[in-house]
């Protein structure tokens, strides 16, 4: 399986070019924008009617307005007393990444642990995904539910901070050295990963833009915020082995030599 000219970031990084490393033993994938085709929390809240209110958090971390903890304080606050019966069928709704599960399967067949960490999903989803698409493992905020609403989250929370931990501990509990794992992310919570792992990619999907640009905002604010993304991705990409602009999963499998 070959990349196309139009999947692969020849700018950044040119896999026919780049060392050709071992297959890996272990890939954690982020959840949003990489194994899900667009932003979990995104979708439920447009399917309740408060959408903009959600992606207008997302927009404010971009632009530096509220940090990481601000944002989980405030989407926890937005989806207070939803019903689980109700979260629950939505998210079953939610759109896989494109070449999502040929992909694990392709993996699993080649003996590779497969695994989600992340920030922007919550553990009570991660199951729900986990069990759809065959993980060996998934890490995310867990939620505290009462009287069959959601009442909470339950610490600690999954950070950008954190993320390299935890991924180190599953690592150390399979045996695995980090140096034969794999990150696959598209967004700045990775980057504790990235730092780690024998070898990173950044999957731009282009999710978060896509979703932000639904957004009604005048001009300037639109500019303002079309330039932080291009910024935000920018720095990402420093930290990643190689970029594949796509949003079907299949494109990752040739520079892990499956």
């Amino acid at each position: 399986m070959s990349l196309s000219p139009s999947s692969l970031n020849k700018t950044h990084a040119n896999v026919d070019s780049m060392p050709r490393k071992n297959v890996p033993k272990l890939v954690v994938l982020d959840c949003d924008g990489v194994l899900v085709d667009g932003y979990i929390s995104i979708f439920v809240a447009d399917k309740l009617g408060f959408g903009s209110k959600v992606r207008k958090v997302y927009a404010e971390v971009i632009n530096g307005k509220k940090n990481f903890d601000d944002a989980v304080a405030e989407l926890l606050k937005i989806f207070l007393g939803l019903e689980e019966r109700i979260a629950r069928e939505l998210m079953l709704q939610v759109p896989i990444m494109k070449g999502a599960k040929e992909m694990i399967r392709l993996l699993k067949d080649s003996g590779v642990i497969v695994g989600v960490i992340s920030t922007g999903a919550s553990q009570y989803f991660l199951d729900i995904l986990k069990e759809l698409l065959e993980l060996d493992f998934c890490v995310g905020t867990g939620i505290l539910i009462k009287d069959g609403r959601f009442a909470g989250i339950r610490f600690p929370i999954i950070d950008m901070e954190n993320k390299g931990m935890i991924l180190s501990e599953i690592a150390s509990n399979y045996r695995i050295p980090l140096f034969q794992c794999a990150a696959v992310g598209d967004d700045a919570s990775n980057i504790s990963l990235f730092k780690i792992v024998g070898y990173s990619i950044l999957f731009n999907s282009k999710c978060l833009e896509h979703e932000l640009s639904k957004l009604k905002m005048n001009f300037i604010d639109k500019l303002r915020l079309k330039i932080k993304l291009e910024l935000h991705k920018r720095y990402i990409k420093k930290y990643a082995d190689v970029t594949i602009n796509s949003r079907n999963l299949l494109d990752i499998l040739n520079v892990l030599r499956i």
